[in-house]
């Protein structure tokens, strides 16, 4: 571009940011946010009622076993704890609770030991995994 054309074009961008500029310094500044919360602030927010929640389970030695044999090798499929979170593939272990009895939970990790179930793959674990996993689900019972 010659000379002759940057000299306006520049004057023109110059007068405009100058006219943007000058707004801003009209324009009111919000007051600042304290950095400890007022008593206002502090009655908007609502009170979390912990009493509501239930508490968690206390897992005795085997059902301990069974939470982390199925936190290694179910839950890359199956939400394994009380919350609705996790994976989506196979359906959350306490609805497997409230679904199955202990003796029926057996025999279902059992076959699926064995050979799977329908788009579940063979997971093979012992007999003694499988009653540690029967006592961790069973402690989701009534959740």
């Amino acid at each position: 571009m010659p000379a002759s054309r940057r000299a306006p074009t520049a004057a023109l961008f110059g007068a405009v940011l100058a006219l943007a500029l000058a707004g801003c310094a009209d324009t009111p500044r919000p007051p600042p946010t304290p950095a400890v919360a007022t008593p206002a602030v502090a009655q908007r927010a609502p009170a979390l009622d912990w009493s509501l929640v239930p508490p968690l389970p206390v897992l005795d030695p085997q059902q301990q076993r069974g939470h982390d044999v199925a936190v290694q090798r179910c839950s890359g499929c199956h939400t394994v704890g009380l919350d609705e979170g996790g994976a989506e593939e196979g359906p959350a272990f306490y609805k497997l609770a409230r679904r199955y009895s202990p003796i029926a939970l057996e025999r279902r990790f059992a076959e699926v030991s064995a050979h799977g179930f329908d788009r579940m793959p063979a997971i093979p674990f012992t007999a003694s995994e499988a009653d540690d996993l029967v006592a961790y689900v069973n402690t989701l019972q009534g959740n």
